[in-house]
């Protein structure tokens, strides 16, 4: 008597795949792109330029030796400013082991990690893979793994070097998005010159304190031009801008369209 095996004794499927890994050049300024419930994980590697990520209501500038990440399921837009544009290398990766990951090491909320050069060789070896088989794909596994932890590494080691009253400068800016601050008080109520707390804050966020906050506010007024229908100047007045007229510039400045054609976009 003939016996047959059944499918489900076939090996199962590896958990991860490579589907693309490559170099990219925005030459055709803003070379803007946006994706909607995204289906695969997008880890990118900026060599040269600069660009803006928008993600989950969360907006990012990268530059040179940044990484940003597209996350599964994220509803997200980037694009490369004219006068600088993108040069990228980029992997695209799929499966449960790739989510798991990501997971894992934290990752699934981090949007944007700037001044990474060490990671870009992780970019590279993706790269020279090539396309095709089970072996690649387990090979890119055992990479992506290696890239997930250094990034978690580099994440935690930049979070435990950032000292107590940069810190705390921290929280006191993301406390003021909707009400009034000012530095000079705060550096001499915790004892340090402004120009120690702005040295040290750049070196930590990559931004001085006040654009930290200007990025906040502009965050904040995103979501409600997205959510409520507070008007622009109910927002601008809410967000502590001088005026509307203020308020639209800085936004277009950072978003790249005015106040209101974003709210018409967004809806």
């Amino acid at each position: 008597m003939k016996t047959e095996l059944s499918d489900s004794t076939a090996d199962p499927p590896f958990p991860f795949r490579l589907l693309h890994a490559g170099w990219g050049i925005a030459s055709e300024a803003p070379c803007r792109f946006e994706h909607v419930d995204y289906e695969y994980v997008t880890v990118e590697y900026v060599v040269q330029g600069r660009g803006l990520l928008e993600s989950d209501g969360r907006r990012f500038e990268c530059g040179a030796d940044s990484v940003y990440f597209l996350h599964r399921r994220s509803n997200h837009r980037y694009w490369t400013v004219p006068e600088a544009p993108w040069h990228k290398l980029f992997f695209i990766v799929d499966g449960p082991l790739a989510d798991l990951l990501v997971g894992g090491y934290r990752l699934d909320r981090v949007y944007a990690v700037p001044g990474v050069p060490q990671l870009r060789r992780y970019f590279e070896e993706m790269r020279e893979l090539g396309y095709g088989g089970p072996a690649i794909d387990r090979r890119a596994a055992v990479i992506f793994h290696e890239f997930a932890e250094a990034c978690a590494g580099t994440l935690r080691e930049a979070a435990e070097s950032v000292r107590p009253e940069i810190a705390g400068l921290k929280r006191a800016l993301d406390g003021s998005i909707d009400r009034r601050f000012r530095l000079e008080p705060f550096c001499e109520a915790a004892g340090y010159s402004p120009a120690h707390m702005i040295r040290h804050f750049r070196l930590a966020f990559g931004c001085p304190p006040y654009e930290y906050l200007m990025r906040r506010r502009i965050e904040a007024a995103q979501r409600l031009l997205t959510y409520s229908r507070k008007s622009v100047k109910e927002i601008a007045e809410m967000l502590r801008f001088s005026d509307q007229y203020y308020f639209s510039g800085c936004f277009k400045a950072r978003v790249g369209s005015s106040p209101s054609r974003y709210r018409r976009r967004s809806r």
